[in-house]
């Protein structure tokens, strides 16, 4: 149904009701016999015209005042319910499942250690002629495909985030192969946090966007057991201590069989993007 527009409709009713007081005076002095009475009449029917003009027009001065303002909402204010319901939905556990599958291939001129085949391992080169022999090789695999899940839990002491994550390259006992190889398993709440992830000596944001798996030479990036404490956390600022597993993982050369007997770690980042961390 089209709205029908009150002041339009108060005009129209006028310029018609003008209409036929014109056509009645005209009438009037076309009728000299009954001039006095006709008169008369038409004087009473404008009245009460006029009136129940006046009458419709304070209805619609009523109904626009009635109407609320353009810019004024009309909503009721939120009930409990709908208040409690809205807590409990900001309040409502996360959960986050990603990764991706990799096919990596790719070609060597020459040779290196066939359990790195795909990687960029110096200490993995020969060190004597034909030590890999034959050159010239062809390689696929999927490796560095990936998975994961974190979720998020509000409690009472703070968010309760968790992280598990595994990729199928092989290390270790299973260098070379296509298998399981644990990531990341830790949890956190609040401050404090316990499990396997990047160890606070190393900054995981400076390495590199890179297909090399490895990542460049020289560059800490270890994952490892640990509880930490981080009692600084904020955008500007981060501090982070924590008590790992001893122990050493690096291409060291004659230092290979060295063990780190520390295990005490710690990590102070600041704004400028500069991370600090030592044993």
């Amino acid at each position: 149904m089209r709205p029908i527009h009150l002041p339009l409709c108060i005009r129209v009713l006028s310029a018609v009701l003008m209409a036929i007081f014109l056509s009645s005076i005209e009438t009037q002095a076309q009728s000299q016999d009954s001039a006095s009475p006709d008169l008369q009449e038409m004087k009473a029917k404008f009245q009460r015209l006029e009136q129940e003009m006046q009458e419709l027009k304070g209805q619609i001065d009523a109904v626009q005042q009635s109407r609320p303002s353009p810019g004024l909402s009309t909503a009721p204010p939120p009930s409990a319910a709908e208040k409690s319901a809205k807590g409990r939905e900001e309040n409502k556990s996360s959960i986050d499942l990603y990764g991706f599958i990799m096919l990596d291939s790719g070609y060597d001129f020459k040779t290196n250690n066939p359990d790195w085949f795909d990687v960029v391992r110096p200490t993995k080169l020969p060190s004597a002629p034909r030590e890999f022999a034959p050159d010239g090789k062809v390689y696929y695999g999927v490796r560095q495909t990936r998975f994961g899940v974190k979720t998020s839990t509000p409690t009472p002491l703070g968010d309760l985030k968790t992280q598990f994550e595994f990729e199928l390259f092989g290390t270790g006992v299973d260098a070379g192969q296509t298998t399981f190889r644990l990531r990341h398993a830790y949890g956190e709440l609040g401050q404090f946090g316990a499990g396997q992830t990047w160890s606070p000596f190393m900054d995981i944001d400076v390495f590199p966007n890179s297909l090399e798996y490895w990542g460049p030479n020289g560059m800490v990036f270890f994952r490892n057991l640990q509880f930490r404490w981080m009692p600084i956390r904020s955008d500007r600022t981060r501090l982070t201590f924590a008590v790992e597993r001893p122990g050493a993982s690096a291409d060291g050369g004659v230092y290979a069989d060295r063990e780190s007997e520390a295990g005490v770690m710690c990590n102070w980042r600041v704004s400028s993007g500069r991370s600090v961390g030592w044993t």
